[in-house]
């Protein structure tokens, strides 16, 4: 039986996807299956996806309709039978010694996850890893892990990816069912069932940045899910970790800015803003007074004391210089 199970939802990636596989079969760590969910591909990913199932026997395939990466993971999850998961993005890539080392530093610090640092390239280049660079490790609670998460400051984030997870944490939970934001909605539910959670500073993920993608692509009504995704994550945490409030709180203050920079000023987002900013002016004194609150949120929190309509006309020319420096 395979020891770790690593989930690869797959959907249109053929460009990426053998760069991605072969960092698989790169791995110094052997013992692990790989999962390929192809999630209702209309290029030929599920060919290449293919390619791989009949040439290594860890290697396994599953196809569905289009549902989603949420559905994507949990399709994964029940087919996993390694007593460690892991998930890799299919236009991402492992470092040859992610599995190796998460892994042994997961048991030796007996955490039921390991994380590491990931390192960011773009679409156009391949991933390297850092020379020359000193690396250390640390050991956090569950609530001191989500809490870094939430103020999205310090490791480790709430991404899915780039962890190495005890199967056992994920019994009873499959990722919530948002085309965006899943990993948000999912992850810190995940973090608050360990006591130990291992953190490594040594990049040995590889993070994609494409400019087609679906973080980078304008919000449409699912993205716009996002605040009532941090909402309902405020809730949970007011109810079963009252001290994490105020990282919760930056949290719905990050989506309520992340609504009125990337959302239209049209109808259909109307409601939608407009409970955006209401947020931001009930948390914004909070957010300042704050010591661990990011900067980028501290400053726009004080250009909305100046009201809406400065706030809008900053993210106005926050956008049109992102834009340019795209160019």
């Amino acid at each position: 039986m395979a020891q770790i199970s690593v989930i690869v939802p797959i959907y249109n990636t053929a460009i990426y996807l053998k760069e991605c596989l072969d960092s698989l079969l790169a791995q110094t760590f052997h013992n692990f299956e790989a999962i390929l969910v192809d999630d209702g591909s209309t290029d030929n990913s599920f060919e290449i996806a293919n390619e791989y199932v009949q040439k290594d026997s860890r290697f396994k395939i599953f196809q569905q309709e289009n549902q989603g990466l949420f559905s994507a993971r949990n399709t994964g999850l029940k087919h996993a039978v390694g007593k460690w998961i892991s998930f890799l993005d299919s236009d991402d890539c492992f470092s040859p010694y992610f599995l190796e080392k998460t892994l042994k530093l997961a048991e030796a610090t007996l955490s039921k996850i390991a994380i590491s640092a990931h390192y960011t390239f773009s679409e156009n280049l391949k991933p390297t890893n850092p020379k020359h660079q000193k690396f250390h490790s640390y050991i956090l609670n569950g609530k001191e892990a989500l809490q870094n998460a939430l103020y999205q400051k310090n490791m480790p984030d709430y991404s899915a990816w780039n962890k190495l997870y005890s199967a056992e944490i994920w019994q009873n939970t499959s990722f919530k069912p948002y085309k965006f934001a899943e990993d948000l909605a999912t992850i810190p539910e995940i973090f608050l069932k360990c006591n130990r959670v291992a953190v490594t500073t040594e990049p040995l993920y590889f993070y994609r940045k494409r400019k087609d993608s679906l973080l980078s692509s304008s919000y449409n009504e699912d993205k716009a899910l996002l605040l009532k995704i941090a909402e309902d994550l405020y809730k949970i945490v007011s109810k079963s970790e009252p001290k994490l409030i105020p990282a919760a709180q930056n949290t719905v203050l990050s989506a309520a800015f992340s609504i009125l920079w990337k959302t239209p000023n049209t109808l259909p987002y109307q409601n939608t803003r407009k409970q955006a900013y209401s947020y931001i002016k009930q948390l914004r004194w909070k957010a300042i007074l704050d010591t661990r609150t990011r900067f980028r949120n501290k400053v726009a929190s004080f250009i909305s004391i100046f009201g809406k309509r400065i706030l809008i006309f900053c993210i106005c020319i926050y956008n049109l210089c992102s834009r340019i420096k795209k160019l």
